[in-house]
């Protein structure tokens, strides 16, 4: 009898949990690609993920980065991420109405280096009740959100960074072409040697 009851506590036990948790909140996407062309993106490149309280009452949501937790739950051919610093969610944290939506959006800032070029990585955004809410249970639903980054191959110069490259910065804003600062020497040189010959011939 004892046997059959505590099989029955280990069965029904987990049922409970799962359903308790998966009446909080629900997320969306669970899985999301970035893939990168021709160059590195900076700041927020425009993907959302949506929280939904499922509740008849106001939902603090939070969330932190981790990378793949058991590493063996990692898709296959991605790697981590070198650093977890070069992706933020914006905003922190959001207190979500009952039975509405909140948005988190993603930012990047990856380095432009070879080190991260051509890069499969896989990094995890898990969501999470916030500290308030947990007085009101004893479970608290965590939901992970995949997140794939693909890195570009090969980067090209824009068009900015080629003038960058072909300037020289005087002060804080000025950027003077190198081009325009060849000719301006060559009209010089010139005046100089028209003014030099005018000189030694009025002389003569």
């Amino acid at each position: 009898m004892k046997k059959t009851f505590a099989l029955a506590l280990m069965i029904l036990l987990p049922l409970m949990f799962s359903s308790t948790c998966k009446g909080n909140f629900s997320v969306q996407p669970l899985e999301l690609s970035i893939t990168m062309d021709n160059e590195f993106m900076h700041g927020n490149i425009s993907k959302k993920i949506k929280i939904t309280n499922n509740n008849d009452y106001s939902l603090n949501v939070t969330w932190y980065l981790e990378h793949p937790n058991p590493i063996s739950w990692m898709r296959p051919n991605r790697t981590c991420i070198l650093s977890l610093s070069w992706i933020d969610l914006e905003p922190k944290w959001l207190d979500i109405p009952p039975n509405n939506d909140g948005e988190f959006y993603i930012y990047l800032d990856i380095p432009d280096n070879k080190e991260c070029l051509d890069q499969h990585w896989e990094t995890w955004v898990t969501f999470k009740e916030g500290e308030q809410n947990r007085s009101g249970g004893f479970f608290n639903q965590e939901c992970a959100v995949r997140v794939y980054i693909n890195t570009p191959e090969q980067v090209t110069i824009g068009n900015n960074q080629g003038q960058d490259f072909l300037s020289i910065t005087i002060g804080d804003q000025i950027k003077v072409p190198l081009l325009d600062i060849a000719l301006a020497a060559v009209i010089a040189t010139i005046l100089l040697i028209i003014v030099t010959l005018v000189i030694k011939k009025k002389k003569s």
